[in-house]
């Protein structure tokens, strides 16, 4: 046991960059700036993070996503309608302050919200001039 330990040693001192593999490093003792991905245990990145609360620019982001998408789909049968409501839902909630104090831009949460009315008005046409040719 003892001639195992020297050898491995005495290679140590020899090349020290071929003793320090990832096989032989404790995880929790290595360097995040190593390079070396696969031997780092796996962590989330930073905006994965689900006990974070939404806020209120992300609720307006979402909105005007939603109404535009309203938009894009109100041909789809209901589709439309339905990320119209969501999209007006979602910018009523933009308008709330996430912290005491803070007020939130609400341009984008506006403009959300007419995209959603836009989005449901096109399909409710829609509906209406498709169903009797079904």
């Amino acid at each position: 046991m003892a001639d195992c330990t020297s050898t491995t040693r005495k290679n140590q001192r020899e090349n020290p960059s071929a003793a320090m593999t990832a096989s032989t490093i404790p995880p929790h003792e290595q360097s995040d700036n190593t390079g070396n991905t696969e031997s780092r245990a796996h962590t989330p990145p930073d905006w994965w993070d689900h006990h974070r609360l939404i806020t209120s620019d992300e609720y307006s982001d979402m909105a005007l996503m939603l109404g535009a998408l309203s938009i894009l789909t109100f041909w789809m049968f209901g589709l439309g309608i339905l990320l119209g409501a969501t999209a007006i839902g979602t910018a009523l909630a933009a308008r709330r302050p996430d912290t005491p104090g803070h007020h939130p831009d609400v341009k984008q949460g506006i403009i959300g919200v007419f995209a959603g009315i836009a989005g449901i008005v096109l399909g409710a046409v829609f509906l209406t001039a498709a169903l009797p040719h079904l």
